[in-house]
């Protein structure tokens, strides 16, 4: 079955009530995050991908999670967390695997010392949230998952065939299955922030916001490595790997929010 479901979702920690003292802080985020949960809900998802810039990351490689379970805990510094644990779908992942090795496109499964069926894929606050809105709220059945980080070293050309190949193997299954690029945008929002301050932050968010709402994420292949840079984004690698899952089976987008309430921007689109 064709892709049936695409997002882009932050993962900034205090989007996530259980870990915030300022509810009012990322409130616009939040509620575009709670609808985005209700659209992935009504899209009847049985796996869902991940892209997500904090996972672990191979030399010259894409990683995948090859374990059959994963779990995360996010923690804020005075206690506050959150946890959630998932079934990875092997199934689909080997699919995945298989195709790149034939296309070809470096793609590492990660596994664990007990080997697949025992050990756990840690999961990081890139995986953790976005599921927090999406999948961990189901439970009859919760979605599986897919847990993909990419290398900001690979060619973008590798990145844009590998949401290819996401999307050729969704549509070579039964499942429906969902794609979500875990994606904070520029850092440097805050003068006071860990990253400074750089007007580039805003130019970049409002040329992603642009992208989006013209449905056009393939004209981020022509954006700048120094713009990248001075933007201090995590959030380029996952799009255009979306681009190329997009490119493939499109999907009607929508931007459902964007805001930079502290140093770093969010944005949250759906594509239906």
């Amino acid at each position: 079955m064709p892709l049936v479901f695409a997002a882009i979702a932050p993962h900034g920690g205090e989007i996530v009530p259980q870990l915030t003292d300022n509810p009012a802080l990322m409130a616009k985020t939040r509620a575009a995050m709670q609808e985005l949960g209700r659209r992935f809900a009504a899209a009847k998802i049985d796996t869902v991908i991940v892209l997500t810039p904090h996972g672990i990351v191979v030399e010259g490689a894409l990683s995948i999670g090859g374990t059959r379970h994963a779990a995360g805990i996010v923690g804020e510094p005075d206690g506050k967390h959150i946890k959630a644990a998932f079934t990875n779908d092997l199934e689909f992942t080997e699919a995945v695997i298989q195709t790149c090795e034939q296309v070809p496109i470096p793609l590492v499964r990660l596994v664990g010392e007990e080997g697949k069926e025992k050990a756990v894929l840690p999961l990081d606050w890139g995986v953790v949230i976005p599921l927090w809105f999406t999948a961990h709220p189901l439970t009859s059945p919760r979605p599986q998952t897919v847990v993909v980080a990419p290398n900001r070293g690979l060619p973008r050309e590798t990145l844009v065939r590998f949401g290819v190949v996401l999307a050729q193997c969704a549509a070579e299954t039964e499942k429906r299955i969902a794609l979500i690029a875990s994606c904070d945008q520029g850092h440097a929002h805050d003068p006071n922030g860990p990253y400074g301050f750089s007007p580039v932050s805003a130019e970049h968010d409002g040329q992603m916001c642009a992208a989006v709402v013209a449905e056009d994420l393939g004209s981020l292949l022509d954006w700048d490595e120094a713009f990248l840079e001075e933007a201090k984004v995590d959030a380029f690698w996952q799009t255009i790997i979306l681009a190329g899952a997009l490119g493939h089976t499109p999907l009607t987008g929508e931007l459902l929010s964007y805001e930079a309430p502290t140093y770093f921007g969010m944005l949250v689109a759906a594509y239906e």
